[in-house]
């Protein structure tokens, strides 16, 4: 495992973009940290394509995870804080980086390097009816799509490629290849090259490409443009129409929206213009590289080449802005080394203004060439040890386990008596319910747990979203909270702007949910910490946690799996795809779900939280009281059950596994079972109680409002015991 910087915050790094050059500036700083020194990514998408092997993608020569970087991952083993979201804008005068739904994000050095996007605008139609190549994984969604419209068709599906360069051209044999494997005839695919057919490339190469064209039976036309794109045909400037099922346009480019709106000096060609240290024109404290950069003292036309090459240098030299150090230069080569796909096994390799070559044992060096880049961010599950609990869990598995919580609050002499207490600590429930008013009972509870994600706002938004669990599952309705925060010692200004993501990140739940942040209190700690005391108002009488008899229905709103994925989150071995999963569930509220189990008679419910399914659903039943679990309708997220089959638990599951002494037969339940059934939930969903009669209409309901996963598990029965079949 790399080794992390656990020293106080003094200079920020923020990464832009998730591109060829970032990933490698992420594996820098990660194999050797600098003190004081944090790095940030921030992506709008968590995994990053390399372009280098999307041809091969397209045509089958690799699956969809051969080509994309898991940035989620990459992230968690170099130490850099990862936050999700999509740029919109600079403050150059504050440094801020703006995004889009969420506050301003500080930086004290900020890097570009975002890519570029298709430049449509002079193709009337092409957004509607076409496939951009780039942004890459919008085309591959967007193929997939295609393909599914046209796949009914009797007869040779045909295929418009709109840009003559390097990458149509693998574009239109890549299609060509994949056609073929899939469908029952070959394609019809026309090459529309209006600026010539690779004008970048020597003689050579273009002569060899025209020749894998032609024999792939790919219709090149050159000299004539598209200037329209409409269901079923693209129109020529030459007034020429072609039919076509499906349209690709693979020509010029542009910054994205966001990054043109700005007010940083743009270079001719319109990118970022950028000085050899890869530093913006004017402004020592940003950096961009890749497509969407231009050197202007060298500009080159936009190759991936670029972007890899500048990696070390723009790694290099964002330390040294940090550490007030000199800085190196960046000169591209004037030459460089193009290799393009051209079918199964064969590529061509040319270079300067007469060097071309092909063959099966090019494409093998291109193969080997892709794939070493690849290795180097790429996390083996064999690198991290799912048995290792010497890093603790955050979140609610960070909480003290049910045995020794029941032992000291055991060994307390009894409360204070009062008649206002209706629920207390005579009989525990998800919150105290004191009759501050007959007509409208006060609901109070509290809840406090450490950092599981390096993304303050995130967490903060989670961590509310979690304490409003506890009104909603006792049927409530929330009025007021008060947070407390815990913040590592550092930089006044660093912790400050800690405290305000945090902060804006749980008012932006509360806000939501129509709960005011009426104050708090805030101290420093070993680590990031958040928890609120929230009120709510009740009307009527509790939803407690006991209730029920033998034949009603046992509903979960949200499926398990929060400690297991950070448990694997945290020693790198959860990917993107199931961490986003995972949070798109953690930040969804209970809110409705709440109101929906009332009206449809929950005779009791909690909310899955720190003892997991298992230990919260034994605290529901009655002495003599069991349940009947039905394992294969528990919902689970995506990615969870392959994490608990490699053995990833949390940290608290040891403490809830003693509630398996609840469980009938628990020796015959596998281990991977037993830890889902015990693991640690945070902002997890509601288990509520539900007459049997009522459950199916219960059910329907909170599917349509949103609660996808929710289920029917099981039932209450007259017997003592939770039996898990």
């Amino acid at each position: 495992m790399i080794q992390r910087d656990t020293s106080p915050v003094e200079t920020d790094i923020v990464l832009v973009g998730a591109g060829h050059a970032h990933v490698q500036v992420l594996r820098a700083f990660g194999m050797n940290p600098t003190a004081g020194v944090r790095i940030t990514i921030v992506t709008d998408r968590l995994q990053a394509p390399y372009s280098g092997m999307l041809p091969g993608c397209i045509a089958g020569d690799y699956t969809n995870d051969d080509i994309h970087i898991d940035i989620v991952r990459l992230a968690r083993v170099t130490g850099a804080r990862l936050i999700h979201a999509a740029a919109s804008g600079i403050d150059r005068a504050n440094k801020r980086l703006l995004l889009v739904g969420r506050p301003p994000l500080a930086y004290d050095i900020l890097s570009i390097n975002v890519g570029i996007t298709p430049d449509l605008s002079a193709i009337a139609g092409a957004l509607e009816h076409a496939v951009p190549v780039k942004p890459i994984a919008g085309m591959l969604e967007r193929l997939e799509r295609a393909e599914m419209a046209v796949q009914q068709l009797q007869r040779p599906v045909k295929i418009a490629v709109v840009g003559g360069g390097a990458a149509g051209i693998e574009l239109a044999l890549a299609l060509h290849d994949r056609t073929v494997r899939r469908a029952k005839s070959p394609p019809e695919i026309v090459l529309l090259a209006g600026a010539g057919l690779a004008p970048t490339l020597n003689a050579n190469v273009r002569h060899r490409a025209a020749r894998a064209l032609h024999a792939a039976g790919i219709d090149v036309i050159e000299g004539d443009r598209a200037v329209a794109i409409q269901t079923g045909s693209v129109l020529c400037q030459s007034g020429r129409q072609l039919p076509m099922d499906m349209a690709f346009v693979s020509t010029n480019a542009k910054l994205p929206e966001w990054l043109s709106a700005t007010d940083l000096p743009k270079a001719p060609n319109g990118g970022v213009a950028v000085e050899q240290t890869l530093q913006v024109v004017g402004d020592p404290c940003i950096f961009s590289a890749g497509d969407c950069a231009t050197m202007v003292v060298f500009p080159r036309v936009r190759a991936g080449v670029f972007a890899v090459r500048q990696g070390p240098y723009l790694a290099d030299n964002l330390l040294a802005q940090a550490t007030k150090r000199a800085m190196k230069t960046y000169r591209p080569q004037a030459d460089y080394l193009t290799i393009l796909r051209i079918g199964h096994n064969r590529a061509i390799a040319g270079r300067g203004k007469w060097l071309a070559v092909e063959g099966p044992w090019v494409w093998r060096w291109k193969d080997r060439i892709d794939r070493a880049f690849m290795a180097m961010f790429t996390v083996p599950d064999t690198a991290v040890d799912p048995d290792s609990h010497a890093m603790r869990c955050g979140g609610c598995a960070a909480k003290v386990g049910p045995d020794p919580l029941a032992a000291a609050l055991s060994r307390l002499p009894p409360t204070i008596s009062s008649s206002d207490i209706m629920t207390g600590l005579d009989a525990p429930d998800d919150a105290a319910v004191i009759n501050w008013s007959e007509n409208s009972p006060l609901i109070v509870s509290v809840d406090q747990f450490r950092a599981f994600i390096s993304d303050a706002f995130l967490f903060g938004s989670i961590a509310a979203n979690h304490a409003l669990n506890d009104i909603y599952a006792m049927g409530g309705t929330p009025h007021h909270a008060l947070a407390l925060a815990v913040l590592p010692q550092g930089n006044a200004e660093k912790v400050s702007e800690e405290l305000f993501q945090l902060l804006s990140g749980a008012r932006a739940t509360l806000d939501a949910a129509h709960v005011p942040l009426v104050g708090g209190h805030s101290s420093e700690g070993e680590a990031l910490a958040l928890g609120f005391s929230v009120a709510g108002r009740l009307q009527g009488t509790p939803l407690t946690k006991r209730g029920g008899s033998a034949g009603d229905r046992l509903i979960l709103t949200k499926p398990l799996g929060t400690g297991i994925v950070f448990a694997a989150d945290m020693r790198g071995a959860a990917t993107s795809r199931t961490v986003e999963r995972m949070l798109e569930h953690m930040v969804m509220s209970n809110a409705a779900a709440s109101v929906i189990l009332r009206e449809c008679g929950a005779k009791a419910a909690t909310d899955v939280s720190g003892f997991g399914l298992g230990g919260h659903l034994a605290e529901m039943l009655h002495v003599g009281q069991g349940a009947h679990l039905e394992w294969s309708k528990v919902p689970l997220s995506s990615g969870v059950s392959a994490l608990a089959n490699k053995g990833f638990v949390s940290s608290l599951l040891p403490e809830n596994r003693r509630q398996a002494r609840a469980l009938v037969d628990p020796d015959t339940i596998s281990g991977a079972i037993m830890a889902l059934l015990f693991d640690p939930q945070t902002a997890g969903g509601l288990l509520a109680v539900v007459p049997k009669e009522q459950a199916s209409a219960c059910l329907e309901r909170l599917q349509a409002a949103g609660y996808g996963h929710a289920a029917d598990i099981g039932f209450v029965r007259g017997q003592a015991g939770i039996s898990v079949v």
